[in-house]
């Protein structure tokens, strides 16, 4: 069974956070989407023109 996660990207540190993540800011945060993993939501940011754009280390366990 596949799951699949929210995900915001942090407009400051370029960093996306998955769903329930103690890092998302409160602000300066912008919905990416509902992806399988952080890799393929880190492939659509780059996508969407987040050039510098990193996975949080608190999520990428």
């Amino acid at each position: 069974m596949t799951v699949y996660v929210d995900f915001y990207i942090d407009t400051k540190t370029n960093e996306i956070h998955q769903f329930g993540c103690n890092h998302i800011p409160i602000e300066d945060n912008i919905y990416l989407g509902i992806y399988r993993n952080l890799e393929v939501a880190l492939i659509h940011a780059k996508s969407k023109g987040f050039i510098n754009t990193s996975i949080c280390n608190s999520c990428n366990i």
